[in-house]
């Protein structure tokens, strides 16, 4: 909710402005009338911009608006802050933490902000403390934080402190001060419930794990290394729990070294071992496509070592389909 405030320098010119109205009128015992008339004339300097004033977005004092959106796939502690929109704590599957603003309309001027943890307004003796300066941006989306300034917020939040984002409001020059803040009441529970949603999220998510590259030694193996299914056991738990992902490309490589046919026939072979072991934990035959190119595409030179081994290798690139139609049964 805004809330306005005059600077020192529009009250006393006010302040001085009643003086004379009231040594004015005081002659003719209308006193009160010259108050009244201070306060019409100060309201419509408020209000046509005349007097700097501070924009504060806001919670009322007894009013908790925290929730929890929590999946496998992703945590999301959510302050709905009434006039500006929401602030986003999130934490992704094999991701650090983040955090973000979700306006509903651009409300900050472009620039610098200071984030501040400060005592809520009813203790008594008031704390402050800066915890970081950042950059704002004009729009929807005007300010993405690291997870180091993510967790500081969160750490403050959880021993009692209120948080203050500070920087200037957009819509006039110059530029009003302009505030959102994050209240503390309300955040103990839900932050429980963020905390437990933390420990059910699976190891990776799809965009770390949409392309992956399992590597071979040299020469003929008939069985995956141990490092290849691990990285494959990470995959089927994702698509254990995310049924958008139907379609598996696997593509066989391998290095210069030796024969050509040999080589094309050495990435058949390693491209089958994977399409087998993804047949034999559960996935559907008809998902897989299944290639072998040889030492035809290199990542890096083969002219050593380290190259050749990062050639040898079987690529997994995973596709989802957006809306998947699920058919009624047929009828007995």
């Amino acid at each position: 909710m805004g809330r306005f405030f005059l600077t020192a320098k529009g009250f006393f010119t006010a302040k001085g402005f009643l003086s004379k109205a009231k040594g004015f009128l005081t002659a003719k015992g209308v006193v009160s009338k010259a108050k009244g008339l201070y306060l019409t004339i100060l309201a419509s300097m408020v209000f046509s911009g005349e007097l700097m004033a501070m924009q504060t977005y806001a919670n009322q004092i007894n009013e908790s608006s925290w929730r929890v959106r929590s999946s496998v796939f992703s945590c999301e502690l959510v302050h709905q802050v009434p006039y500006y929109g929401d602030v986003v704590f999130r934490t992704r599957a094999g991701e650090a933490s983040a955090s973000y603003l979700r306006a509903k309309t651009s409300r900050f001027r472009a620039g610098e902000a200071d984030i501040v943890a400060r005592s809520p307004v009813w203790v008594a003796q008031p704390e402050e403390q800066t915890l970081a300066s950042v950059g704002m941006k004009r729009g929807t989306r005007p300010l993405w934080l690291s997870s180091g300034i993510t967790e500081r917020i969160l750490a403050s939040l959880k021993q009692g402190f209120d948080i203050e984002l500070r920087g200037e409001a957009w819509y006039q020059q110059p530029a009003p001060a302009a505030k959102l803040q994050v209240s503390t009441i309300g955040f103990q529970e839900v932050y429980e419930q963020y905390l437990g949603c933390l420990t059910s999220l699976i190891p990776r998510n799809f965009d770390q794990l949409k392309r992956t590259s399992l590597l071979f030694p040299g020469g003929l193996v008939d069985e995956l290394p141990r490092s290849a299914i691990s990285q494959l056991d990470r995959i089927l738990e994702l698509v254990k729990h995310d049924a958008k992902v139907r379609f598996f490309y696997i593509d066989g490589h391998a290095d210069s070294v030796g024969d050509r046919d040999e080589n094309l026939e050495l990435s058949q072979a390693r491209a089958e071992l994977v399409a087998q072991y993804l047949k034999r934990r559960g996935v559907p035959a008809d998902w897989i496509t299944l290639r072998w190119h040889g030492e035809r595409y290199p990542v890096v030179s083969n002219a050593t070592a380290t190259g050749r081994a990062k050639n040898r290798r079987v690529t997994v690139r995973l596709e989802r389909v957006e809306e998947i139609e699920v058919l009624p049964l047929a009828a007995n």
